[in-house]
């Protein structure tokens, strides 16, 4: 092909896991500022609800499915 070396592009340090509880709390921080973007639908359901606690963890875990799902088709990644 050509004789160019590969680009780097992003941050070569990056980790997968945070090195240190600060580090991932911050991380937090940055995903949870992302979820408040205007265009990104609330997955909460609307209405008052009873039920066990089983039932809103159930919900719970619906919503965070629900909201990676719209993250993982509408996320730009780079080319």
């Amino acid at each position: 092909m050509n004789d160019q070396p590969p680009r780097l592009v992003g941050n070569r340090h990056w980790r997968e896991f945070a090195a240190s509880p600060l580090e991932a709390l911050r991380r937090g921080a940055r995903l949870d500022a992302m979820t408040r973007l205007p265009g990104v639908p609330d997955f909460q359901p609307r209405g008052l609800f009873r039920g066990t606690q089983a039932f809103f963890d159930a919900m719970d875990a619906e919503k965070e499915r629900n909201r990676q799902l719209w993250f993982q088709k509408n996320a730009k990644r780079p080319d």
